[in-house]
């Protein structure tokens, strides 16, 4: 299971639909608080593409929570963002690479996907 997190409903519907298209299996939400529940829940998901710029708890409290725990913290995680935030050095978090919303494309997304999930 792929899990997007990301606050721009449609943006995250485009991302699933890439990702169910392509054999994936996802789960869309709109808040930290909700995808923590499902991992609390469910387990960790193979990988998981994050906006960090989330309304609520951000994407950084996300990143927190999921370096906490020794059954999440080396889930691959791709962020996803308007913002560059590849200036930053976010492996510890689990971060593998970083996608601009402005200009990735739906072969980026299958991509990290591949070789992540």
């Amino acid at each position: 299971m792929i899990l997007i997190i990301d606050s721009d409903e449609v943006f995250a519907g485009c991302v699933f639909g890439v990702l169910k298209k392509n054999g994936y299996t996802g789960q869309v939400f709109n808040d930290a608080i909700e995808a923590m529940e499902e991992i609390a829940e469910e387990g960790a998901p193979e990988m998981v593409f994050l906006d960090p710029m989330l309304t609520g708890p951000d994407g950084f409290t996300f990143l927190n929570e999921m370096a906490s725990y020794a059954d999440t913290m080396k889930t691959p995680i791709v962020i996803v963002s308007e913002r560059d935030f590849s200036e930053y050095n976010l492996s510890d978090y689990g971060v593998v690479g970083y996608l601009d919303k402005n200009t990735m494309t739906p072969e980026k997304v299958v991509e990290y996907a591949r070789k992540y999930a």
